[in-house]
């Protein structure tokens, strides 16, 4: 079956299959919050207080994470992060008060906060800029389409089992399963696979062939010859207002993930009293759709436009704004204008993962990307932690039964600042003084 198949894909395979089974924790923690805040007493503000922990700790995870990996490879940092989270996992089955439940939230963010960087890392440098938005858009399905299976399966083995807490004991034991599969498949650079073939080398330095910085046929040295192209400090990504854009996006992009990770099976819970059972199907639509939306994203960004990132984060967020409002306005009268609204905001919300996340490449280099993503996404999460506490705020009880209407305009509002910074992604406009930027410019090759 993979005969013929490029090693680079096989290799976005093994970190999609590897991060969804990861993903897990997040997806089970969500869906089955009714079941564990009845056991543990968690009101309503606990819940929005560890998802605030979580992604408080989770976003400055990510920056340590991006230097680490530029610093002593991506592989190494996979691993530890696949053991922290079996420890994780295993832990949530064992809380027993509220107390325990903030300060695990808080720890797993950090711990856990490895997972992303270095994967997105090791696909940059297999994968040159006519394949990064699919490759990153296969590694996005890890958080967009496991809560679609995940969802389920974790309400049907709690509901069958009758504790919840069997849910997170069976998930742990899995975790030997990425472990093997990134000890034996994975590795940071296609130079290092043993079985790695010209086209495999020529393919994942294209743009530097093209721009010079590397030599085809001599990959030996191409990390250093690349770095020496590229000696900037941590201001200097601040120098490039794509970047800056960029950053600006993942906020607005984590806000509206999180939003809808954290809220939505509360939202099915409290104001269409949907069971268990039944709730897990119905978040599924939501991540269904965003797992199409993705992969018709990132393929029109790379085949269509042609590595224009821009047009499909724009088309993301103006298309997401009619069905938050709508989530924000339906009635439990209008079941099928819900299932319009979770598949309409799943499908628009999901959009520009593979688009803006290649952006960092383009506008640097895969060997800074670590450090790049790392900032981005950890700046994303923090913003996104204190916006779940600001959600909590905004829900509130009106004769005795809790509206969402306020939360969800909220996180419209952010998609509408996400729409203003989407516009000034342009990785071919840099700024060109200085020795820093002339090399960024070299090696994306304008």
């Amino acid at each position: 079956m993979f005969k013929n198949l490029p090693y680079r894909w096989i290799t976005a395979l093994v970190l999609f299959v590897a991060y969804s089974i990861q993903y897990l924790d997040r997806v089970k923690s969500s869906v089955l919050t009714p079941a564990i805040a009845h056991d543990v007493h968690l009101s309503t503000t606990d819940i929005g207080t560890g998802a605030f922990l979580m992604l408080l700790f989770y976003g400055p995870a990510q920056y340590i994470s991006g230097f680490l990996t530029d610093r002593f490879g991506a592989k190494k940092i996979l691993i530890f992060s696949v053991l922290a989270w079996s420890v994780m996992t295993a832990w949530m089955g064992m809380l027993a008060t509220r107390e325990e439940y903030l300060f695990r939230m808080a720890l797993f963010g950090f711990l856990v906060g490895t997972e992303y960087v270095p994967s997105a890392r090791i696909l940059m440098r297999w994968f040159n800029k006519d394949g990064r938005a699919r490759a990153q858009s296969l590694l996005s399905w890890a958080w967009i389409l496991t809560p679609a299976w995940a969802a389920v399966l974790a309400t049907q083995m709690a509901a069958h089992a009758g504790d919840w807490r069997f849910v997170f004991y069976v998930t742990a034991a899995l975790g030997v399963i990425p472990l093997l599969m990134i000890g034996l498949l994975i590795f940071d650079r296609p130079e290092q696979y043993p079985k790695a073939t010209r086209e495999d080398l020529e393919y994942a330095y294209a743009d530097e062939i093209r721009a010079g910085t590397v030599q085809a046929g001599h990959y030996e040295n191409a990390q250093k010859q690349i770095l020496s192209h590229n000696k900037i400090g941590f201001l200097d990504f601040f120098k490039n207002p794509s970047f800056v854009a960029v950053v600006v996006v993942n906020i607005a992009m984590q806000i509206v993930y999180y939003g809808a990770m954290v809220w939505i099976p509360l939202y099915l819970s409290d104001v269409f009293g949907f069971k268990l059972t039944k709730m897990g199907f119905w978040s599924a639509a939501y991540f269904l759709s965003g797992a199409l939306g993705s992969f018709v994203s990132a393929y029109l960004s790379d085949r269509v436009f042609k590595g224009n990132r821009r047009v499909m984060i724009l088309a993301c967020f103006i298309g997401l704004i009619p069905f938050i409002l709508l989530l924000a306005t339906v009635t439990a009268a209008e079941p099928a204008m819900l299932l319009v609204a979770l598949c309409g905001m799943g499908f628009f919300g999901n959009m520009a993962w593979g688009p803006f996340l290649a952006v960092p490449a383009e506008i640097f280099s895969p060997e800074l990307y670590g450090k790049a993503v790392g900032f981005s996404n950890g700046v994303g999460y923090t913003c996104a932690a204190f916006t779940a506490k600001i959600f909590a705020a905004l829900i509130v009880v009106q004769n005795g039964a809790k509206v969402y209407t306020n939360g969800w305009y909220f996180i419209a509002a952010c998609v509408v600042v996400g729409i203003v910074a989407a516009w000034f992604i342009r990785p071919e406009k840099r700024v060109r003084d200085g020795s820093a930027s002339a090399s960024l410019n070299a090696v994306a090759g304008t």
